[in-house]
């Protein structure tokens, strides 16, 4: 009996000093290092973002709205001109690519929906600060699927 309890006093022993060398706390955890931009990166972005345009996949994500004119100028990412009333969106940087250049995405339909409702809009614009899946909508989009007071809605969507 004294060598089991001995034995296992030397593996815990052992596994507190481990734990000790090895940083396993929640902010470790979530830690997630990103490599630099680099053009071989951006170029499989950029083919990811074109096959995703062209396939039948759904996205899910937030909509937020905002007006053309006040917020980013009326000419959107992808070129035409736009105003708060065009049903229009801006599509997430993840999904547009290189927003300095033309995405794959622009003039892409989508169809969008919210508790039911759904609005056809057009890609015409990129949201730098908007996460994959979602969509910076115009008050004219957003105002079809929701209480422009609430700010944000859960959506998903998909092209059209």
């Amino acid at each position: 009996m004294v060598q089991i309890l001995s034995f296992a006093l030397a593996i815990a022993s052992a596994a507190v000093a481990a734990a000790a060398v090895i940083d396993v706390s929640p902010e470790t955890q979530s830690h997630v290092v990103v490599p630099p931009p680099s053009a071989k990166n951006e170029r499989r972005a950029m083919r990811r973002a074109a096959l995703e345009a062209r396939s039948g996949s759904s996205y899910s994500g937030l909509a937020t709205w905002f007006n053309p004119a006040l917020q980013g100028g009326s000419t959107g990412a992808c070129g035409p001109q736009e105003g708060d009333d065009s049903l229009i969106v801006a599509l997430n940087a993840p999904q547009y690519g290189n927003l300095d250049a033309k995405s794959s995405w622009c003039g892409k339909k989508v169809a969008i929906t919210h508790k039911g409702k759904t609005v056809t809009a057009t890609i015409n614009d990129a949201c730098p600060e908007c996460k994959y899946g979602s969509l910076d909508l115009t008050p004219a989009v957003f105002n079809k699927l929701g209480d422009p007071d609430t700010g944000i809605l859960d959506i998903k969507w998909v092209l059209v």
